[in-house]
């Protein structure tokens, strides 16, 4: 075969033998053997709930493979390899259960992976965790490193890849030889529309690059396809439930890999997907940008320099900054060391986060690498920024002069809010996506473990409260006690001087995710289960509960409910946004439906209570009064994200969910200015100010300070 391979290309006769004998001895280096993608399971659907189990169940009954499609035999399967979406609707009601049900007599190992679905309306990180599993891993197997990554955003459908996982991997693979064939499995496809834009799967690739990457196996699709993206080899692996149920086989034979699909019912794998020899290192020239350093800080003026280790010939270089400002840069050099360097103006972007990609342009192949930088304009908007070293999707509180937020690594964080010094930070273990809340000189912290700690102003856990599921719902204080929402359900009330629970209520059917809203003793939430309630904080007991208006579509109710954006309560009336951006305004003394509007995605209260904002699917932010009169209408780029809008001193923040942050007036609507605090990576957290300095986080791992009254300052900017 690799000699039929050389045949069909020109080269030296001495590099062609060389090319062989490589390839040669790494087939040599490779024991055979198979591995099973699965995916796309979906307990809970309909659909699958038949098919899923008995393809699951077939695996306990194989032996040697018969890889028809390649007319080759390939060794019984070691493991298993399940990319995501393991349910339909999460891990709750029984649900993770069920899924596991399906796999108690498989007689090898299974590595489970999370997929929209199982982290969007009750996030399986934990049940995951509870198997001991982590939502990202990797092992060694015969010669190969395996490598599986959680794209699944935590309590969102969007695809994201976390910087912390970024900052794993290159650990991870630092121990991995150039040589070492490297296969890495996710849920979402590289290249997606679904992903906040090229620079969150960029960073990827970057670090995959520099190893001998050979393979990703991704799911989402329900395709079996090799779905190449530039130079990466990819396949999606089909699903066990539908339209057409089977399993993907990835075998490794005498130093080649190939990739069929078995479509349920049938008796061998038929369907050719991918055939690759395993190349003995990565073929990927060194390739890096010397200059800006990753983060670096800069004026109007981009100096670029890069270089590439390609061996072929490169006839020019462009870069481009956000995918929407592009340039050319000088190329000098030769062979095996191609120099680029260059500048653009950047004085027209918005100031704040930016990501810059530069390219060597080949014949027929471009050599990439990605990098993000800071553009400060003369009148310094940014106050100042820390790099958590995680994404988060944690809303920032600020109490007494010290700013304390959360991380996806599980550490929180107390920052100077004048100075942006770290003051302390402490590890819970686990995500926290919940914003903390300060009270009586404690700051309530909940993670992804379901521990709700309380720390001192110093730092000192004082006491812990374990919910018996992930709490990703921000805690509030309803009259002197503490309420938040749990992914059991429960909505919980604590004493927040000694953490001992006051009171619970369990009437929701499923996952609590969003922040409650307390007014005096009444506290109203919404839940993954169609379902808005307002109930007493003193006793836990209902008041009344009604539906959502998403959640009036029959066939889709518990997709469209009311729980991801928080409700505010304003003039008496319950305003709340579901997940089919449907504004539903409620009596919030008797849970009658009152009215309601298309394309919110969340809501936001004024600073004197009276006034609500919406933000809307449209990208404007609105301002209306309680009786639903619309005040003003303001142009900011907000999108689908569900984070509330936020008031300080007649200023209204808001951020995009490509971290594009405004600061409107509250009076009129306008637009005092605007701040960039992503490089194009997602902002799912609401904007918090103290009035001197607005504080957002990002998925880029960063929290940023701005300046509430830079432009003020410097009117000619």
């Amino acid at each position: 075969m690799l000699a039929r391979l050389f045949a069909r290309v020109r080269v030296p006769a001495a590099v062609a033998l060389w090319a062989v004998l490589a390839y040669a001895a790494q087939a040599a280096s490779i024991p055979d053997f198979t591995f099973i993608q699965a995916s796309d399971v979906h307990v809970g659907a309909g659909e699958a709930a038949k098919t899923s189990p008995e393809v699951i169940s077939g695996i306990a009954e194989l032996g040697e493979i018969d890889l028809a499609a390649y007319g080759i035999k390939s060794p019984k399967p070691d493991f298993v390899i399940v990319t995501g979406d393991l349910t339909e609707f999460g891990g709750g009601s029984g649900w993770w259960e069920q899924y596991l049900g399906y796999w108690k007599n498989c007689p090898i190992p299974v590595y489970h992976q999370l997929g929209n679905h199982d982290n969007t309306w009750h996030a399986t990180v934990k049940h995951l965790r509870d198997i001991g599993q982590r939502p990202w891993f990797s092992f060694d197997h015969k010669g190969c490193h395996f490598v599986g990554l959680m794209t699944a955003t935590i309590q969102d459908p969007r695809p994201s890849i976390g910087e912390e996982q970024i900052n794993w991997l290159r650990r991870d693979l630092a121990n991995v030889s150039p040589e070492t064939p490297v296969f890495v499995s996710f849920h979402h496809p590289i290249g997606g529309t679904e992903f906040a834009g090229r620079y969150d799967y960029d960073r990827l690739l970057d670090v995959l690059r520099e190893r001998n990457t050979v393979l990703l196996l991704a799911g989402h699709s329900h395709g079996f396809v090799s779905r190449p993206f530039e130079d990466f080899d990819q396949i999606t692996g089909g699903s066990t439930g539908y339209p057409k149920a089977g399993l993907t086989f990835v075998s490794v034979v005498g130093g080649v890999i190939r990739v069929a699909y078995r479509n349920h019912g049938e008796p061998v794998p038929n369907v050719k997907i991918i055939e690759k020899p395993i190349p003995p290192k990565s073929v990927y020239p060194k390739t890096e940008i010397v200059w800006p350093k990753p983060r670096a800080t800069l004026g109007s003026v981009l100096g670029i320099a890069a270089y590439t280790t390609a061996e072929s010939d490169i006839d020019r270089v462009t870069c481009t900054v956000d995918d929407s400002l592009n340039g050319e840069l000088h190329l000098t050099g030769s062979r095996g060391r191609w120099i680029a360097a260059g500048a653009l103006e950047i004085g027209g972007l918005t100031p704040g986060a930016h990501y810059l990609r530069v390219e060597f342009h080949g014949a027929d192949k471009a050599y990439k690498r990605s990098t993000q930088f800071f553009y400060e304009p003369p009148e310094k908007p940014t106050a100042w920024r820390v790099y958590l070293g995680a994404s988060t999707k944690c809303t920032p509180s600020v109490a007494n002069g010290v700013v304390y937020v959360g991380a996806n690594d599980g550490r929180l964080w107390a920052v100077k809010a004048e100075t942006g010094r770290v003051l302390w930070t402490a590890d819970t273990g686990a995500e926290i996506v919940a914003q903390p809340l300060v009270v009586n000189g404690r700051i309530i912290a909940a993670n992804g473990l379901g521990l709700v700690r309380a720390y001192s102003l110093q730092g000192k856990k004082l006491w812990e409260f374990a919910a018996g599921d992930a709490v990703y719902s921000s805690p509030v204080l309803a009259d002197g006690k503490i309420a938040f929402g749990c992914n059991n359900g429960k909505l919980y009330v604590l004493d927040p001087a000694s953490g001992k629970q006051l009171a619970v209520n369990e009437d929701a059917a499923y996952t609590i995710e969003s922040k409650p809203f307390a007014v005096g003793n009444k506290v109203y939430y919404g839940a993954w289960d169609q379902y808005v309630r307002c109930v007493n904080a003193s006793d836990g007991s209902l008041v009344w509960k009604q539906l959502g208006e998403g959640s009036r579509i029959e066939k889709a109710a518990r997709y469209f409910s009311p729980a991801d954006a928080g409700p505010v309560v304003a003039a008496g009336r319950v305003f709340i946004a579901d997940r089919d951006y449907m504004l539903t305004i409620i009596d919030a003394e008797t849970g009658e439906r009152i009215d309601a509007r298309k394309g919110v995605a969340a809501t936001g209260l004024s600073q004197d209570g009276r006034f609500v904002y919406l933000r809307k699917t449209d990208g404007n932010l609105e301002k209306i009064d309680a009786a639903g009169g619309v005040i003003w209408s303001a142009p900011c780029k907000m999108g689908y994200i569900p984070a509330a809008p936020t008031e300080k001193d007649g200023v209204v923040y808001v951020a995009s969910g490509l971290g594009l942050v405004s600061a409107v007036s509250a009076e009129d609507g306008k637009i005092l200015w605007q701040y960039q605090a992503s490089p194009q990576l997602f902002v799912m957290s609401s904007v918090v100010s103290d009035g001197k300095r607005a504080y957002v986080t990002s998925f880029d791992g960063m929290l940023t300070a701005i300046r509430c009254n830079a432009q003020a300052e410097h009117p000619d900017s």
